[in-house]
């Protein structure tokens, strides 16, 4: 009979644990949990999870997907190899997560993907203040997958990061009231990495990660991005991107934008996912049926409601639909008359995201 060493097994138990949270948090049945090849015999009385593509849980709910979890997936990009997780990319060396959660996000942007690692760790470090700790090696390597792995969208050249937080979930013991005070486990809300212990039979340390796993899934888009810790300098860095956007005739700053005082530019309920918010530095206003003139520096970007951005005293579901806000503050022409625009270079007709280098294509130009 073949036998699995412990780290092995403790492995496998935890993306069982985890999957079993992610189903009771939210609140799925059976047949809203679609297995992948969960299991695979591989000999004579043994069974072993599959790894990468052939252990993917899906969790949907009346036929949209709301989460997915992979058990070691490989994250080496030759490009990739399409192992793994879909457009998961690592331009060095290969990293393999344990397991890999992806939370599936409809309020700011459609589908939008939220991910977290988890590594298993059959081992223990030492024990501070009556709670065991996870060992160290384990804590960097987080950083490491978390700085490694990016986004690849295969319709343009840039990398992405992309993981938000890293966790090891190791066999420690010790009272829930001090592992809430360890250091360990601050860190997770100080920096998005940290540890959980995780241990059968051991119900209220679980709460733990199940409280946690909670709060994951309940936050809003927004949330969960003002909490990311951004790169110093990356806001000067990659100020050259320019965002151009319709305004018309019934958007309440229609005025302000044509006379070049306008102080918030809003969109509607949805905004393309490919335009990656934390690149953009600039706006411009497209009139409709007018063209492009003035340049604006996005000095914030926030959500509102309908009701707020339209400044009216409706009190309907629509009027509570959370938009996209673009705070701005006027920095000069680009050009001194409006200049007609390319509307269909428009996403939706609606948004385009280009360079000033670039600008120039994006002008209708007379045939």
């Amino acid at each position: 009979m073949q036998t699995k060493d412990i780290a092995t097994l403790y492995e496998i138990w935890c993306f069982i644990e985890v999957s079993h949270i992610v189903k009771e948090q939210l609140h799925l049945g059976d047949e809203d949990v679609e297995h992948r090849n969960r299991m695979e015999m591989n000999g004579i009385f043994s069974w072993e999870l599959g790894k990468g593509e052939h252990s993917r849980i899906l969790f949907r709910k009346d036929g949209i997907e709301l989460a997915e979890l992979v058990y070691n997936p490989k994250n080496a990009d030759k490009e990739n190899d399409n192992v793994g997780m879909k457009n998961l990319v690592v331009p060095t060396v290969p990293q393999k997560p344990d397991i890999v959660l992806q939370l599936t996000k409809n309020d700011l942007q459609q589908g939008m993907k939220m991910t977290y690692l988890f590594d298993a760790k059959y081992r223990i470090d030492g024990r501070d203040n009556g709670v065991d700790t996870p060992p160290e090696d384990a804590i960097n390597q987080m950083h490491r997958y978390r700085d490694a792995i990016y986004y690849k969208d295969y319709d343009a050249n840039a990398l992405k990061k992309e993981v938000i937080g890293g966790y090891i979930l190791f066999p420690g013991d010790g009272d829930p009231d001090g592992v809430a005070v360890s250091k360990f486990y601050k860190t997770i809300k100080e920096v998005n990495i940290g540890a959980f212990p995780l241990r059968p039979k051991d119900v209220e340390n679980r709460k733990l990660l199940e409280n946690f796993i909670e709060e994951l899934i309940q936050a809003k888009s927004y949330e969960t991005i003002a909490h990311v810790i951004p790169q110093k300098g990356t806001y000067v860095e990659v100020g050259n991107r320019v965002l151009i956007g319709l305004v018309k005739e019934d958007n309440i700053q229609y005025q302000a934008f044509a006379d070049g005082t306008a102080t918030l530019y809003y969109t509607g309920k949805q905004f393309p996912t490919t335009i990656a918010l934390q690149d953009l530095h600039f706006f411009m206003p497209y009139i409709k049926g007018q063209g492009v003139r003035d340049v604006y520096e996005i000095t914030k970007v926030r959500t509102i409601t309908s009701k707020e951005a339209k400044q009216t005293d409706e009190d309907d579901a629509d009027s509570k639909a959370l938009r996209l806000a673009f705070e701005l503050k006027y920095v000069r022409k680009q050009y001194a008359n409006l200049q007609p625009i390319d509307t269909t270079r428009m996403i939706g007709y609606t948004f385009v995201d280009t360079t000033f280098e670039k600008l120039e294509e994006c002008m209708a130009t007379n045939k």
